[in-house]
């Protein structure tokens, strides 16, 4: 330990025996100091945690760790919120860090990229658009066993990007992510459609595309192993919930409705696993990157997919 660490670490020490004081105001001037300085000190914590303490300042210790990532985590969500929000997977890792702080970025990149590799080898620019999307179903639903989680559907894992790849089972939106992710990453056009209760995929016309023009060839349920269907079907679904047929249930939507909707469904999840403390995190959040939209997309709100 070099000589100028020493006086920090004696500062953290002693703020941590300081855990299990009585005050409100000492304890409330302990987790803000902590807090203001960040993911570095969740180490000592940790060690501290394990180490001979009361119980009263362990649970402290807890409840530190948790908003130190938690400030972590909605601050980088609402950094990407003010970028150009072209970035999608990096919003949907810091959401799946609110669940899973340890979360190992390069492995998600990693498993993604070994995906699009695989799809890669077997498409070519000489294919329709169908063929190029049976490619797509071929390795994903096929090989890799990917499939909506009919079981659990409401488990927060579902929208957690991370424990979908790990498990292959998700919810409509993040199965629809890793595959807009793939897609776009291959130069496929395809586009993500905010359908209310079931997020859905559009294959682009290209030629419409290339004159300024919106045209969906076909759309895609990556909830149902990629299935294709046209825009009969969606207005048959919007008759069944009884929804009109706004054109917005038609055309493609922005990275920002997805990841207001991905945290809908993760808020969903907790709710229903009746973790209200973790939904009154979640619906702050949320209505702040709505509230704090540089792009101004109008948003329907309270679609807690069920998706």
């Amino acid at each position: 330990m070099t000589p100028s660490a020493q006086p920090k670490d004696r500062e953290l020490q002693a703020m941590i025996d300081l855990l299990d004081d009585t005050d409100p105001e000492v304890i409330a001037e302990i987790t803000q100091a902590f807090i203001k300085r960040g993911p570095a000190v969740i180490p000592v914590l940790e060690s501290a945690w394990v180490g001979p303490l009361p119980l009263l300042a362990r649970e402290r210790i807890e409840d530190l760790i948790h908003r130190i990532q938690w400030a972590q985590c909605s601050q980088a969500l609402l950094d990407w919120n003010q970028s150009d929000q072209k970035d999608l997977l990096s919003a949907l890792i810091w959401i799946s860090r609110i669940r899973y702080p340890d979360l190992d970025e390069e492995e998600v990149r990693n498993r993604l990229e070994a995906l699009r590799i695989e799809i890669w080898m077997e498409v070519n620019e000489r294919m329709t658009a169908l063929e190029k999307v049976r490619v797509i179903n071929h390795v994903l639903f096929r090989l890799h066993g990917f499939r909506g989680n009919t079981a659990n559907y409401n488990d927060p894992q579902n929208s957690c990007l991370n424990k979908v790849l790990e498990s292959r089972k998700g919810n409509p939106i993040v199965l629809c992510c890793i595959y807009l992710w793939l897609a776009t990453r291959l130069d496929i056009p395809v586009v993500g459609v905010n359908l209310p209760q079931h997020f859905i995929l559009a294959y682009l016309d290209e030629v419409a595309e290339a004159l300024g023009q919106y045209k969906a060839l076909f759309y895609i349920n990556a909830f149902n192993k990629g299935m294709v269907f046209g825009e009969k079907e969606i207005e048959r679904f919007l008759e069944l919930i009884h929804l009109p047929a706004d054109p917005r249930y038609f055309k493609p939507c922005t990275h920002h409705d997805i990841v207001v909707r991905v945290l809908n469904n993760l808020i969903h999840g907790y709710s229903e696993a009746g973790k209200q403390e973790a939904v009154t995190e979640l619906v702050e959040l949320r209505d702040r990157l709505i509230q704090t939209n540089p792009w101004a997309v109008d948003l329907d709100e309270g679609e807690e997919d069920a998706v």
